[in-house]
């Protein structure tokens, strides 16, 4: 009887999250210790995800936005993380040993025995975070401390303000953190790849009338490169 307890409460609260889900909510994964190898995901928003030793061998992991997150012991060994932000995450004896990671950002994460062996990087950044903890980090990476001081032409100015009225935009503060404030760190990654043509790109995508999938600054780094033909 308490098994069939415990198996109603489940489902139950798996019905609760897809209705969740199906209005557009954001509903926490949350899992520990499956002994079972998971697939990666793509074009998502996570939130206060807390995961710890799951088995991501392998797995590909595209466009995906972590933020405020527990990801600890988990193992990304020979894994694929093409467009990938980690902002305010807990990464504490993950291992990406093998792993490939291109235009991947940690932001203020806790990075103690993280393990980055034989991986490759391209466009990889670490900005305010403490990489001391890290170990085998490849040598090609780009790490930001000191915040910006730029000054931004009106094609940008325009591009950041039309974007902080666009919620799919400004939702998932990657340009953005608040309303007034952009998240000078990206604009000067932005910046430092594009140049000015960064600000036109982006004026020009402000215009568009539909916007999705812009989770991450990979995303903005997708359609600058596409529009300049880069």
């Amino acid at each position: 009887m308490a098994h069939r307890g415990k198996t109603r409460q489940k489902v139950r609260l798996k019905a609760k999250r897809l209705r969740k889900m199906s209005m557009g909510k954001n509903v926490p994964f949350n899992l520990q210790n499956c002994p079972k190898k998971l697939y990666g995901i793509s074009n998502r928003y996570c939130y206060k995800t807390n995961i710890h030793r799951l088995i991501y061998k392998g797995a590909r992991f595209k466009n995906v936005k972590y933020q405020a997150s527990n990801i600890t012991a988990c193992n990304f060994k020979n894994s694929i993380l093409n467009g990938v932000d980690f902002v305010g995450c807990n990464l504490k004896d993950c291992n990406f040993s093998g792993a490939i990671l291109s235009n991947v950002v940690f932001v203020n994460c806790l990075m103690d025995k993280t393990c980055f062996r034989n991986c490759h990087f391209e466009n990889v950044y670490f900005v305010t975070t403490d990489i001391s903890g890290c170990i085998d980090l490849p040598d090609d990476y780009m790490s930001l401390s000191t915040y910006p001081n730029i000054k931004l032409e009106s094609d940008m100015l325009e591009a950041l303000v039309r974007l902080s009225h666009t919620e799919e935009s400004y939702k998932y503060h990657v340009l953005h953190v608040k309303k007034t404030k952009p998240n000078m760190w990206f604009v000067q990654i932005l910046i430092n790849r594009f140049g000015d043509s960064a600000g036109r790109a982006l004026l020009v995508l402000s215009k568009k009338e539909k916007l999705y999938g812009l989770y991450t600054l990979s995303a903005y780094i997708n359609f600058i490169e596409k529009y300049l033909e880069v």
